[in-house]
């Protein structure tokens, strides 16, 4: 299929869904279309691609009416990924009154959709929908079958562009929602594979106060981060208690489903998102230094120094002088506000702590 092709041929995320919107209409006639890509770490939905209708409608979207769309509230759910839903299944003219969604409705020109989340191996990728305007017919079963069909291959074109665009960053993310009482509300497969049988309240102790840590689990070192719920974020409904999504999908006709949905909100108050990354030394050095305004000279050698080269390893490494790593080390030192590669050792790596003595002893010894 020429869409499918088009998935696959493009070189960015935004390319593709251009190209595929344009397609689609030949297959699906719509007055407008939106892509939102989903950050894999947070899963926050994120600005992307307008189709004929306007920018400022997504943001306004995304910074206030996302948890009150009907598609939110009653999707997704970690088993409805790649399974296309019409606006009019998921809500009922009586309920949408009734709702502040209907606001924004008033704002936007469209009053049929068709969306789609978009995932790969339970991870969500992104949502994209087609509008129909009011007095256009609304969308038919045949035309979520073709989308059915088609958003598996753009989540996975999306994935594959990701990875083989930054490969450092390859590593699939793990990702947790723990509550306030610390029981454990949604853990993605990548987390639960990492934990094996540590439990996920171990994450939490080791946060502490702060809300970024390290954990050893197995022999494999990952950084542990605390994140804070957004407007926008999918895992808020990914993390719904079952008896909430009982009460969400089997609600009574007379009680409305907004309040059923923030009354499951506010009973999550207080949940944490974390996020359990494999910790890569090299690239993590990198980040770093690029505090410092490094060249990639220099940092290349900086990270070389901090992982215990002396200079004349680093110039056979790097096909330069020894005397040329020195000289780069006197503006790596000017840059970082140090004088030694022990100060530097000791401002990058243990910022806030000791070096422990029998390094600074090797590094000195390096020095000279």
């Amino acid at each position: 299929m020429k869409v499918i092709d088009l998935a696959y041929a493009a070189t960015t995320d935004g390319e593709m869904m251009q190209g595929v919107f344009t397609s689609l209409r030949d297959l699906i006639p719509f007055s407008s279309a939106v892509f939102m890509p989903a950050n894999q770490e947070t899963l926050d939905l994120q600005p992307g691609l307008c189709f004929d209708c306007s920018s400022a409608d997504m943001d306004c979207y995304l910074t206030h009416y996302a948890p009150l769309d009907p598609f939110v509230l009653r999707q997704p759910s970690p088993n409805l990924l790649n399974q296309t839903v019409r606006f009019s299944d998921v809500v009922t003219c009586s309920e949408l009154a009734r709702s502040e969604f209907s606001d924004f409705l008033r704002q936007v020109p469209y009053h049929h959709a068709l969306a789609t989340l978009m995932g790969l191996a339970e991870q969500p990728v992104g949502v994209f929908s087609l509008h129909r305007q009011a007095h256009e017919r609304n969308f038919c079963v045949g035309d979520c079958a073709i989308l059915d069909c088609i958003a598996p291959h753009l989540a996975r074109a999306i994935t594959l562009r990701s990875h083989s665009s930054d490969r450092a960053e390859r590593a699939e993310t793990g990702i947790l929602v723990l509550g306030s009482d610390g029981d454990v509300r949604y853990v993605n497969g990548v987390a639960r594979h990492c934990l094996g049988k540590t439990p996920p309240q171990t994450l939490l102790a080791g946060l502490g106060n702060e809300d970024t840590s390290t954990i050893t689990l197995g022999a494999q070192s990952f950084r542990v981060s605390r994140i804070p719920w957004t407007t926008a974020s999918l895992l808020q409904r990914f993390a719904a208690e079952e008896t909430a999504a009982d009460q969400i999908v089997g609600a009574p006709a007379d009680k409305d489903p907004i309040e059923v949905w923030r009354t499951a909100t506010a009973q999550r108050a207080g949940a944490s998102i974390v996020i359990l990354r494999p910790f890569r030394q090299r690239i993590d050095l990198v980040r770093r230094l690029a505090h410092y305004g490094l060249s990639p000279r220099q940092s290349e050698i900086a990270v070389w120094a901090l992982r215990g080269l002396a200079n004349r390893e680093i110039a056979s490494r790097l096909f330069i002088t020894e005397q040329t790593v020195k000289e780069h080390f006197q503006e790596i030192y000017s840059r970082a506000g140090v004088q030694t590669r022990t100060e530097l050792l000791a401002k990058v790596l243990w910022t806030g702590g000791a070096m422990p003595a029998e390094r600074c002893a090797k590094t000195r010894s390096e020095e000279t």
